[in-house]
């Protein structure tokens, strides 16, 4: 099954955090992540809760396919959905996965229109 990868993870948090011109304080502030653990995180060797991911994923601007390990994702939706501990983080995964099998539609249909265009 795949996962996030935490290599993935420290490492476009650390980049787009500084392409931002962010501190780390600053995104700590942002996202209600402690600038400790962001810094930690950019080291890899701090795993952040599904709500702090989300809310590093806000402030900085990217999204799950952006930091899964290879695999199907479609095991990785079920196994985030079997994760939620109450009904307000299930539902906050529905919404997570309609948008983003709805951002994957569209990437989709933007691609085939670009192959398409003479």
């Amino acid at each position: 099954m795949g996962k996030i990868s935490l290599d993935k993870l420290s490492l476009i948090v650390k980049q787009r955090r500084k392409a931002q011109g962010k501190s780390q304080q600053e995104l700590g502030e942002l996202t209600g992540v402690n600038y400790q653990m962001i810094g930690r995180l950019e080291n890899g060797a701090y795993v952040p809760s599904i709500k702090q991911i989300e809310s590093l994923m806000d402030v900085l601007d990217f999204g799950y396919d952006d930091i899964m390990e290879a695999g199907d994702n479609k095991k990785v939706f079920m196994a985030m959905m079997g994760e939620a501990k109450t009904p307000e983080e299930k539902d906050g995964f529905e919404r997570m996965i309609s948008m983003m099998l709805c951002l994957r539609k569209h990437d989709r249909l933007r691609r085939m229109s670009v192959e398409t265009t003479p």
